[in-house]
């Protein structure tokens, strides 16, 4: 019998084996596109650990990570974006996150992407798992380039929350239960709302909580989809 559910996937880390951003940093500095590359590679890792503990500021890695950008026009980004994905990212989706989106569709759920990466990466990625739905972080262009100014509230830890809240409004139809599948930490706020709770290869913090609280835990891996 048809459902009216809606499934929420986190990008980085639950459906592929990777950091989109981090890995994208890595190839424009393949590109050299990035001065002093050690020391942004260094940065990286820095804002990366801080995103894991939960400290992030997302501003300030929106102003690090779009700097080398800003000499490129827009398109021009985005056609480095599409060769990093098929180069880069395809090979790292998991297996099982195509079999469970095939079972999904056949049960006629919904499927919606939510990330904190920015839109003009996790757009592409999603559509390589035919999802059109995307919340990530918009940014503003301008003279035709994109900046690291942020349109509207960061899909980012609580802003997941009202970004979804706000999606839902615009739907024709509202769906009857929510499901979300993450990994991080940082998605905690947004699982507690959700009807059904799943967590992916989480980090531990994560893993500690959906283990006393009884939500479901998958481990997925690269080359198998059982």
């Amino acid at each position: 019998m048809p459902t009216n559910s809606l499934t929420i996937f986190d990008l980085d880390d639950t459906l592929l084996n990777g950091d989109t951003m981090a890995l994208w940093h890595r190839y424009i500095v393949k590109q050299q596109l990035v001065d002093h590359s050690d020391q942004f590679l260094a940065q990286d890792r820095e804002y990366e650990a801080a995103y894991r503990n939960g400290t992030l500021d997302m501003q300030a890695y929106l102003n690090f990570s779009l700097e080398p950008l800003q000499s490129y026009a827009a398109e021009q980004v985005d056609q480095m974006v599409q060769e990093f994905i098929q180069q880069t990212i395809t090979p790292l989706l998991y297996p099982q996150a195509f079999k469970l989106m095939a079972e999904l569709r056949q049960k006629h759920h919904q499927l919606l992407v939510i990330s904190a990466t920015v839109d003009f990466i996790v757009r592409p990625v999603a559509k390589l798992f035919d999802i059109q739905d995307v919340l990530a972080i918009n940014v503003a262009r301008q003279h035709g380039r994109y900046t690291p100014q942020i349109i509207g509230t960061p899909s980012f830890r609580e802003g997941k929350i009202i970004r979804l809240q706000q999606w839902l409004t615009q739907q024709s139809e509202q769906p009857e239960d929510l499901h979300f599948y993450s990994d991080s930490i940082n998605d905690l706020p947004l699982l507690e709302q959700v009807d059904h709770p799943y967590v992916v290869n989480p980090c531990q913090p994560l893993a500690d909580i959906a283990n006393k609280r009884g939500w479901p835990v998958l481990e997925w891996q690269l080359g198998n989809a059982e």
